[in-house]
């Protein structure tokens, strides 16, 4: 019996939470489908993690490009007036480019079934598919916080009709789902639920690896993400210096990379607070990091369901969270990790009582242990091959 053909169209594979969880699937899926992946922008550091039987292609090269320093997945990876105003034209011609001849031109073979694996770019291409093939959009981030996607559209009715060509909608939370109904007036028949592919047996695996040490002697935390303004860190910087200020003793080991960066950086010794925190850079495996930790903090303004905290949830590593998209169906009503509402002030008064107080810190512990077995790559691949069938 022949595979069905499946395409999945990402922006790159740089080392973001969406494109982690899309090669956990893809590389689970190619026994029983013929799978591609295509990027929209040949870069990231995942390339490298596709298996053998996963069909890899691009749209667009980079000329002159260094791929050791797209690990982030962001193309303008550093924040300067140049590279602001190349980021609004890149917006700018998507939001006319003729994607039917893009798509004629680029993507030339059947498919089966035709994934937009992110939204914004995404949607727009594979929506403008003329095949007569199954098509899903899947939506990684609550959309009325963070509209970045609304960027490549003329307007909110365009960015409405693209989605309404998709046979099914993919949220990977609950609350993805119910904003996404709420900015489209979207009919919610056409979307399901389906959490993200994590490969838990891999982190447990991965996060046995040697490291070079965290800082020793004080309590330490850990914060894994892109540095970008959706994550908040500079709201995680504010609260570290108002901690310090409080002569609460601890260290804050923040990994990853991004357009925040130099910003982020500068604010550091402004503030006098190299003491206090330490950029890791990129790690392309951070897990001993969060398994040797004894806080995760998520300090994001949005999120869709953070791939990272489920990680330190099979990790056993506490959690102090902001109120995003898909914490509460992780964490219960701060049952097993503590959210705090989404703003820098209660971000600090969570950390705040958690260093504080022990007891608090040690329920959180025993809690978090309680839902580390929650993940199956297995039992989501499962789901989503029923969803596209045989």
């Amino acid at each position: 019996m022949q595979k069905k053909k499946v395409l999945f169209l990402i922006h790159t594979l740089g080392a973001g939470g969406a494109e982690k969880v899309l090669v956990n699937l893809v590389n689970h899926m190619s026994k029983k489908y013929d799978v591609t992946v295509m990027t929209v922008i040949d870069t990231g550091i995942f390339k490298t993690q596709l298996s053998k039987d996963v069909r890899y292609k691009t749209m667009f090269k980079i000329p002159f490009h260094k791929e050791k320093n797209q690990n982030s997945g962001s193309l303008l990876n550093k924040t300067s007036r140049l590279k602001s105003l190349m980021a609004k034209f890149y917006s700018f011609i998507w939001k006319y480019m003729p994607v039917n001849l893009l798509y004629k031109i680029k993507i030339k073979e059947e498919y089966d079934i035709e994934v937009a694996f992110l939204e914004g770019i995404c949607a727009k291409i594979i929506a403008a598919s003329p095949q007569n093939s199954k098509k899903y959009s899947w939506m990684h981030v609550d959309i009325i916080n963070e509209n970045k996607s609304d960027r490549v559209f003329k307007n909110i009715r365009v960015e409405k009709e693209c989605y309404q060509k998709f046979d099914k909608i993919v949220a990977v939370s609950e609350e993805v789902r119910k904003q996404f109904i709420k900015k489209f007036d979207y009919d919610s028949s056409k979307i399901v639920v389906k959490h993200n592919a994590i490969n838990a047996e891999e982190i447990v695996k991965k996060a046995n690896e040697s490291f070079d040490d965290l800082d020793n002697g004080n309590f330490e935390i850990v914060s894994i993400g892109r540095l970008s303004n959706q994550k908040g860190y500079d709201r995680l910087l504010e609260v570290v210096k108002k901690l310090k200020k409080d002569k609460i003793n601890f260290h804050l080991s923040i990994i990853g990379v991004g357009p925040k960066e130099e910003e982020l950086k500068q604010y550091l010794i402004d503030n006098k607070l190299e003491d206090y925190v330490t950029f890791k850079g990129f790690k392309s495996n951070p897990y001993p990091y969060l398994k040797n930790a004894d806080l995760f903090v998520c300090s994001s303004r949005a999120e869709g369901f953070s791939t990272v905290a489920c990680e330190a949830t099979i990790l056993g590593v506490p959690i102090v969270t902001t109120d995003c998209s898909g914490m509460e169906e992780l964490l219960g009503d701060s049952e097993y990790g503590l959210i705090t509402k989404n703003n820098s002030n209660s971000l600090y008064e969570g950390m705040k009582k958690i260093l504080n107080d022990k007891k608090l810190y040690d329920k959180y512990k025993k809690q978090i242990v309680k839902i580390k077995n929650r993940f199956s790559i297995e039992k989501s691949v499962k789901e989503i091959e029923e969803m596209f069938g045989d």
